[in-house]
């Protein structure tokens, strides 16, 4: 398997770190290389254990946290250790992972087993219990790789006892160990493993730390979505750059029901359709559905559900497994064999954790909701992408949930947070200003309790007017009245100066933070259609011109619809009981859409509409440049048909939900363009005969969707030009040069460049790697520019000659203009001078 460019440049930040901090110390070398701006830069030291580095690389669910654990073996024995067989402890939150991480390294087929065979000789990997397994030459001749729980080691607990007694067993590995008692625990303390730890957040509490603190690891490696206050977040990484490495699904459809019933037909019938898609692969998939029961003093049962698989969707019985505490009817099979019959999972709890098969696209959840994770705790069972590659196939690159509710928009609300668990959005970018208003905007009443008295004369005087404060024992209770979502903003803003101490402040930006929110709509330039693609350096070899990477996507002027393209719309919901949801993440926001209409309760059997003037109303809507009338009007026609003919939905109805319809044509189209323009690509670079529309210059495309930054600017300024929706984090001269370059009138389009990302990213090639400049610019005249910050104690350096070299031989190279600004040149000339003459 090969990395993903994050996982490389997460390893590459992990290797220097170790290098660097068995020279200069742990604190200075996490100060030189950390890569996590949206965490604390300040280095936090395991009490009694300095001179161990301890760092957190953060990744969201479905960032093959196991992969790069399995990675980190061989950059710390070579970086820090400097061992070649070092020991290695690696502790996980439950024993069902703790079997399934044991199975993961232990297949000689799995590209963790691999990752380590490859460095390593020889590879033993025990589960915790097995120490007395452990020979005398195993410590000199080979990686040991000890699995466990932390409540493996507690004294409390049975295995935790054994751990810590001396055991004859261990005698022999203890002949050139200073005396001591031989017990299995001592061991590992005397030894200093490197101790690799799974979803660290779950390990916080003193009683974790005093079990570290007894088995004296030489370093720490903490792997979570999530880390804790106090985790030295030395890189991480988003959900929008595993999006964009084609690791998860994204996005998420989910429909809500009342029926569990009809959850689960519409469960059914989404996946028996994604399996007509899965059949056109090149690479075989067969789509799973996992369905969630609930306990059996409740109505929908295992069994229940399992009944009406049966009887009522007429799914065969050797199609369904049971996966439960009591019943373990996956043990031993092969989900991925072309031979397995399974289609039909269904489990309680048993599969939330520990459990990952990319085959996963569609969850149903059908107990009712109680609490924000009863129902969608197994959402991150159905994230994985198959072969971790988007298939070709559109509806095979999304993920789909089923939720029988009590009432609408509360598995939209709890999704959020599952998401929010997994890592998908952190705190700061959930409360991101300009980010998200309310999705129903009624006045509602807050009430905060805090110890410290709020002070609300920088507010409004409506707000004033609508706060009311009341002191109790021990503290403070505020109401705030008919609160709007434009006033959370006003409070958002003046929180600093309404609440000084941190925690109060904390409390209070909680409550007031609505959790029915849905994005504001995008109107970014790349939403609009916007095409950004800025010309690349390039070398003339004896083979051509050619770049580092080829070019991608050239469109053809126009290309035709109907004859091309199947006229299947999947999607189409006409069941007025349901309502459709869409969740994706742009940037590290979760976002929502919703795709479906289920507000009426009645439907009207006539209409005055002919088929021609629906038709003719979706192509007015739908018709762009590259795209001809007469071609998209059949094309339309036909689809019309098929949902008539194969649906039986009627006209009428079709009229009624035409605005709900008219969402999934323009993304039908939309898929349909995508494919012409990779075909063009194709044709107009490699065909027998070269298409005369391909330009001269060599680009870089950047694609709309796709947007890897690692974290993500949350200022107050609002930005009107950027390409994306969201803006790559920036330092504040950065963002005064953003400023000015988004203000001014030459401008149509900038980015806030990403580093590091070769695929996503404009850059420059250099003698040891390649130059990102901070700011790509398109112009209204149609041409590009490039813009370098540097500060004043950066300016002259070698670094920036460099960079200020290959840049100005881009511009003679008529690539584009660029500049290397600074707070002052040396003509004397500020920063916003220089913007100003630049675009001159």
């Amino acid at each position: 398997m090969e990395l993903k460019n994050y996982q490389r440049r997460t390893l590459e930040t992990l290797k220097n770190f170790l290098s660097a901090a068995k020279v200069i110390g742990s604190a200075a070398a996490f100060e030189e290389n950390r890569d996590a701006p949206s965490y604390s830069p300040k280095y936090f030291p395991l009490k009694n254990l300095e001179d161990a580095p301890y760092v957190c690389l953060r990744l969201p669910t479905g960032g093959g946290k196991t992969l790069l654990g399995a990675c980190s073996i061989k950059l710390a024995a070579e970086n820090f250790l400097e061992r070649e067989n070092p020991l290695v402890l690696w502790l996980v939150p439950t024993d069902v992972i703790r079997r399934q991480t044991l199975k993961l390294l232990r297949e000689p087929r799995s590209f963790y087993r691999q990752a380590l065979d490859e460095t390593f000789k020889s590879v033993k990997i025990f589960d915790v219990t097995e120490f007395r397994e452990l020979r005398p030459q195993d410590l000199s001749q080979s990686l040991n790789i000890f699995v466990a729980t932390f409540q493996s080691f507690r004294v409390t607990n049975t295995e935790g006892r054994k751990v810590f007694q001396a055991n004859e067993f261990l005698e022999p590995c203890f002949r050139k160990i200073p005396a001591q008692e031989k017990s299995f625990g001592n061991l590992i303390a005397h030894l200093r493993p490197l101790m690799i730890i799974d979803e660290a957040h779950n390990y916080s509490s003193p009683l974790s730390l005093k079990i570290m603190q007894k088995l004296r690891p030489a370093a720490v490696i903490e792997l979570t979505a999530t880390p804790e206050k106090n985790s030295n977040v030395l890189c991480q990484v988003s959900a929008s750059e595993l999006k964009a490495e084609e690791m998860i699904k994204l996005p998420i459809e989910l429909t809500e029901n009342f029926s569990w019933e009809q959850t689960i037909d519409s469960a059914v019938q989404r996946r028996t359709a994604l399996e007509k898609f899965a059949a056109r692969e090149a690479r075989y998939i067969s789509p799973i559905a996992l369905f969630q029961a609930e306990s059996r003093d409740k109505e929908v049962t295992v069994d229940v559900v399992k009944k009406y698989l049966i009887d009522g969707a007429k799914v065969p019985e050797n199609q369904i497994a049971v996966a439960t505490g009591e019943r373990h009817e996956l043990d031993g099979v092969n989900l991925f064999s072309r031979d397995c019959p399974i289609r039909y999972v269904i489990t309680v709890q048993a599969l939330k954790e520990g459990w990952d098969c990319p085959f996963a696209y569609v969850f149903c959840s059908l107990a009712k909701i109680h609490s924000p994770k009863d129902a969608e705790q197994l959402l991150g069972r159905v994230l994985r992408m198959p072969y971790a590659a988007r298939r070709d196939a559109p509806e095979l690159n999304k993920a789909y949930a089923f939720v029988a509710v009590k009432e609408w928009m509360t598995a939209a609300a709890n999704i959020r947070d599952n998401l929010l668990d997994m890592g998908f959005e952190d705190a700061e970018a959930k409360a991101a200003l300009g980010i998200q208003t309310k999705l129903f905007d009624e006045p509602r009443t807050i009430k905060i309790f805090t110890s410290e008295r709020p002070q609300l004369g920088t507010l409004n005087l409506f707000l004033q007017g609508a706060a009311l404060i009341e002191e109790t024992s021990g503290g403070y209770e505020l109401t705030l009245e008919k609160i709007s979502s434009e006033d959370v903003a006003e409070l958002e803003l003046n929180a600093n100066k309404i609440f000084r101490g941190k925690e109060s402040r904390e409390k209070f930006l909680a409550a007031i933070r609505h959790e029915d929110f849905e994005p504001f709509k995008d109107n970014s330039p790349s939403a609009r259609g916007v095409k950004f693609a800025i010309p690349m350096l390039c070398l003339n070899l004896d083979d051509g011109i050619k770049i580092a990477e080829p070019v991608e996507d050239f469109l053809p002027r126009v290309f035709r619809l109907t004859g091309n393209f199947d006229t299947d719309l999947p999607n189409f919901q006409n069941d007025i009981a349901a309502k459709v949801y869409e969740f994706d993440v742009a940037g590290r926001k979760v976002t929502e859409k919703y795709l479906g209409d289920g507000a009426e309760n009645f439907f009207c059997g006539e209409t005055n509409w002919t088929q021609s003037e629906l038709v003719g109303w979706f192509a007015e809507k739908i018709l762009s440049t590259d795209l001809m009338y007469e071609d998209l009007v059949e094309f339309l026609r036909r689809i019309l048909n098929r949902l008539a003919e194969e649906k039986k939905i009627s006209l009428a109805e079709l009229v009624r939900l035409r605005y709900s319809l008219l969402k999934l044509l323009t993304e039908k189209i939309g898929d349909c363009r995508a494919a012409a323009y990779k075909k063009g690509w194709q044709e107009n670079l490699f065909g027998a005969e070269s298409s005369a529309c391909v330009k001269a210059d060599i680009t870089k495309i950047f694609e709309p969707e796709i947007y890897p930054a690692k974290s993500f600017y949350h200022g107050r300024v609002q930005f009107q030009k950027h390409f994306y929706p969201t803006v790559g984090d920036m330092n504040d001269e950065e963002i005064f040069c953003a400023q000015l370059i988004d203000a001014n009138e030459k401008v149509l389009t900038w980015i806030r460049n990403v580093e590091r990302e070769p695929l996503y990213s404009f850059w420059l090639p250099k003698h040891d790697g390649k130059f990102y400049p901070d700011f790509v610019v398109k112009l209204t005249d149609e041409t590009y520019a490039a813009i370098e910050y540097k500060g004043e104690q950066l300016k002259t350096n070698d670094d920036s000659k460099e960079k200020n070299l290959v840049g100005e031989l881009w511009q003679r190279s008529n690539g584009g203009k660029f500049l290397m600004a600074t707070k002052r040149d040396s003509g004397g000339r500020d920063l916003a001078t220089q913007i100003k003459d630049f675009f001159r």
